[in-house]
């Protein structure tokens, strides 16, 4: 009679108490709704399986899946789900959709947990599923338990990635249980329970070294010095003890157990057919080498048919020790039995492999390729390919290798593998070229063009586009040759490049000029979109926004809504590069707005992203850490909307003087703009990085920095971002008397200016002036320079560049014997700086009223100078010590210093303690009480 796979008796296992605890408490915590993914991970034969089946055995729905692979996508959960599992979303190719939400549905019904054993051997698409319950759906009692051998997973293992993912996940650590080797007195405890009084100290010793402290190794060494009767006698190894346990089986069952080590996993049936007595299967249950697989229901309710060793590495161990010839003859055999019966093509593809039978594996792997793009499983595609492939004979049907090879890389870029990708198609390309296929050429060099683009293999991406180009107007399709010009000219705008952008939307006209295409059609509208962005770019404002105009109105007539929302983008970017910022911020508004209500996602994350540029320039630097905060917020948004939003908010928190923490997200946006080549992303990081130096006395790294991106500055065409950076850099180099960087600034600010005229770029322009004429001693010069600038930033409302100009021209005021007007400047600055949040400047333009002998207070706008006490109080607060605290200290009762603390924040204008202790550092009011 054959008996089911044995399960643990709750708290029956050794060593395992504290694991044990964790798991049952999530299973608790599971009627609450707090369900998830759990990770259970240790060595082979460490106990993963007893420990999860030790706190299940009593709970009324678990679903059960794992093992040896199926052969089919997702066969885990298909396992799991059983009948669960509906056949008509899966007949239509949307496994996860209809995976996930059977899961949901029988969670609602009542509290589930799902196994999954052996993940090590699971499909690439089942972990992907996986992947998506890091983040538990809140409300939902469904527990995903996934137990998988850790000594298993080599370099790039999908284990490893979902296991990375669970643990920086909230709470992910404590949700990924890491059982370890049990120690000397547990597994000497383990030991004597098996052997009773044949346990001597001797033999103890002998296993416990063999074994390692793995449970199932401790178990089978000292049950085969229990069988053998000779207590001195302790095997090797467990596979020896296996091979030992078997030996002492009947032929039939020996010959039985090879075809099961075989196979891994065998419906009893499948054995039937191979001819195995029903003694034979009978006693390998009786002598527990095999169990029969548990059905998918509830636990213990059912079987599947299916048997399986009792544990995986026994079948192993009968697998390495049946000779190499019989080996291959059960799995030819498996697999013609299995190809008969209508197996997954993929697991008879296996035992054809295994038999060295490449010829008929091959078409199999195909085969399984092709059913696993049917259900976007795009990895174990690949997977498939990549083994038809290393199988396929030098010369054979060279025309349907390259059809695999083609696909090899479509399946390898839809799972993110752009190096397996790339070589695929590069392969193919070649071969094109050979034959002179121009028109598979161009298909080709246009994936190969995206991979490289995926890969931010920049040169070799264009270079792909260009070939795309030229075997596109070879074979006369001149339409797809435009677009692969535009392509081409966007990223050359963005990396700095305006020129060459500038000629390839010249050429990709021509193109769609020849391609004879009506006035209404997207590419059209893509292209003047784009031209109209460029000519912005390079100065000519007014033509370029009429272009990007009429380009928006032809995408809105188009019923394109993705298009629409590109051109949405260029039309907004190119108000901004005019400093036209009002209707910039209006444009990006209505981007936002028309991508949320057609449900275009990941475009709405980037227009909000793109939002924040504008926020910080015109000052509303609040809005601006808000909108970038929502956009980093959010999983879903796209890598270089996070970057955008990173690098945004590092520049105000810059600005503010939080540097530390404006450092962490700078560092990341900066590196990710110069790997993407985002040259306005890469100047404003590194400006940001530049001010963080400066503000923690890192002259020399300020220095560094500030010299690279003027230098960057000057090679390349960017008339925007780079103003604001630049006059920035101008006043640092010449407050370090640094002429000659501070002559190349100006140099590049001049080019700027004559390039698009606007009053933004020309008072950059008379600032960097400015401060050459005050560097070389011409203060009266200087100013008049100074108060142009300010009168052309007047026209731009630009707060955060009318402060710092204002300050500057403070300066250059007092020096020049005009003191009333310096002091006017300086008071602008501050409070323009106060309101933006800005204490680094607030606090330089405080320190430069000192320098004029003003009363600071007075000035600046207290209501009343603090007392002496209310001084005492002030400082004791910025010192971090509460009211109880302070009242101890000065010998007052709390109820005075209550009263104090509140004039204080009266007198200073204030609504907290931390924004009174800011506020009094901006008018050095701690400085004068101290």
């Amino acid at each position: 009679m054959k008996r089911p796979a044995e399960e643990p008796e709750a708290g029956g296992l050794l060593g395992r108490w504290h694991e044990q605890s964790r798991l049952r408490e999530a299973l608790a915590r599971l009627r609450g709704g707090d369900g998830g993914l759990w990770l259970v991970e240790g060595d082979a034969g460490a106990g993963k399986t007893a420990l999860v089946e030790s706190v299940l055995s009593s709970r009324p729905r678990v679903l059960r899946g794992g093992g040896p692979g199926s052969g089919v996508p997702y066969g885990p959960l298909r396992t799991a789900l059983g009948g669960h599992m509906p056949a008509a979303e899966a007949a239509r190719g949307d496994v996860p959709a209809a995976v996930g939400a059977a899961f949901e549905r029988l969670a609602r019904e009542r509290p589930t947990v799902v196994f999954l054993d052996d993940l090590q051997w699971a499909d690439a698409a089942t972990l992907t599923v996986l992947g998506d319950w890091v983040a538990p759906p809140a409300g939902l009692p469904l527990l995903v338990i996934g137990a998988y051998r850790s000594d298993e997973l080599p370099r790039g293992h999908p284990v490893r990635d979902l296991r990375s993912r669970l643990r920086r996940a909230p709470g992910g650590k404590e949700r990924h249980v890491r059982l370890r080797p049990l120690g000397t007195e547990d597994s000497a405890l383990l030991v004597r329970r098996v052997l009773g009084d044949a346990a001597t100290r001797d033999v103890v010793d002998s296993v416990l070294r063999r074994a390692r402290g793995l449970p199932f190794y401790l178990e089978e060494l000292a049950a085969a010095v229990a069988e053998s009767g000779n207590a001195e006698v302790v095997p090797e190894s467990v596979s020896d003890a296996v091979v030992q346990r078997v030996s002492k089986l009947s032929e039939p069952a020996r010959a039985l157990a090879q075809v099961v080590a075989v196979s891994g996993a065998v419906r009893l049936d499948v054995l039937a057919e191979f001819g195995a007595p029903e003694a034979a299967v009978e006693e390998l249950f009786d002598a527990g080498v095999l169990v029969e697989l548990p059905g998918a229901g509830a636990a213990g309710n059912g079987g599947t048919g299916e048997a399986a060793f009792r544990h995986a590495l026994m079948g192993e161990a009968l697998y390495a020790a049946t000779p190499w010839a019989r080996r291959r003859r059960l799995h030819a055999a498996l697999a013609q039995a299995l190809e008969v019966r209508g197996e997954a093509p993929a697991l008879v593809a296996a035992h054809w492999e295994k038999a060295h039978e490449p010829a008929r594996a091959r078409p199999l792997l195909l085969a399984a390729a092709e059913a696993a793009c049917q259900v976007h499983a795009y990895r174990d595609a690949k997977d498939a390919i990549e083994r038809a492939l290393a199988l396929w004979p030098a010369g054979a049907d060279a025309a349907a290798r390259l059809r695999a090879l083609d696909r090899l890389g479509e399946c390898a870029e839809r799972c993110g593998e752009t190096g397996a990708a790339a070589r695929a198609w590069e392969e193919v390309a070649a071969a094109y070229r050979a034959t002179e296929n121009h028109a598979e050429l161009a298909r080709v060099a246009r994936c190969l063009a995206g991979v490289y683009e995926l890969a931010d293999d920049w040169p070799r991406a264009l270079a792909a586009r260009f070939v795309a180009v030229e075997e596109f107007t070879r074979t006369g399709r001149r339409a797809e040759a435009a677009a692969e010009r535009l392509a081409a000219a966007s990223h050359l705008h963005s990396a700095g490049d305006l020129t060459g952008a500038m000629r390839l939307v010249r050429e990709a006209w021509t193109d769609i000029d020849a391609a004879a295409l009506p006035a209404s059609a997207g590419l059209r509208a893509r292209a003047m979109g784009v031209e109209g962005l460029i000519r912005a770019k390079l100065g000519d404002g007014a033509a370029g926004i009429e272009l990007t105009r009429k380009a928006l109105d032809l995408a809105l007539g188009s019923g394109l809504d993705s298009l629409t929302a590109d051109i949405y983008y260029l039309y907004a970017d190119a108000l901004e590069q005019r400093t036209d910022y009002p209707a910039a911020l209006d444009a990006w508004t209505d981007a936002l707005t028309f991508c949320r209500t057609r449900g275009l996602d990941a475009d709405a994350h980037v227009c909000l992203a793109c939002l924040t540029p504008a926020l910080r320039h015109t000052g509303q630097w609040d809005r601006a850490l808000q909108a970038g905060h929502e956009v980093l917020a959010r999983d879903d948004a796209p890598e270089v909307a996070r970057m955008v939003a990173a690098g945004e908010i590092g520049l105000v928190l810059a600005n503010r003087g939080t540097t530390a923490l404006a450092r962490r997200h700078l560092a990341r946006a900066a590196a990710y703009a110069r790997v993407h080549e985002l040259f306005g992303l890469e100047i404003d990081t590194d400006w940001g990085l530049a001010r963080a130096d400066a503000l923690d006395g890192d002259d020399t790294g300020a220095t560094t920095r500030l010299r690279e991106l003027t230098a960057r500055c000057l090679a390349r065409e960017e008339h925007h971002y780079s103003v604001a950076a630049l006059r920035w850099a101008a006043t640092y180099f010449a407050r370090h008397e640094l002429r000659g960087d501070l002559g190349a600034c100006t140099d590049a600010l001049a080019r700027i200016a004559a390039a698009t005229g606007t009053a933004e770029a020309t008072a950059a322009l008379a600032h960097a002036l400015a401060e050459s004429e005050l560097l070389e001693g011409d203060a009266r010069r200087a100013a008049d320079r100074f108060e142009r600038a300010l009168a052309l930033l007047g026209a731009v409302a630009l707060p955060p560049e009318t402060a710092e100009t204002q300050l500057r021209a403070g300066t250059a005021l007092a020096a020049a014997g005009d003191r009333t007007k310096a002091v006017e400047r300086l008071v602008g600055a501050h409070h323009t700086a106060r309101s933006l949040g800005a204490r680094p400047l607030a606090a330089t333009a405080v320190r430069e009223l000192e320098a004029l002998g003003e009363d600071v207070r007075r000035r600046l706008g207290t209501t009343a100078a603090l007392t002496r006490r209310e001084g005492e109080v002030l400082r004791l607060v910025a010192a971090g010590l509460t009211n109880a605290e302070i009242a101890a200290r000065l010998f007052l009762s709390t109820r005075t210093v209550d009263m104090h603390v509140r004039n204080l924040l009266a007198k200073l204008g204030c609504h907290t303690r931390t924004e009174a202790v800011r506020r009094a550092e901006e008018l050095a009011v701690l400085t004068t009480v101290a």
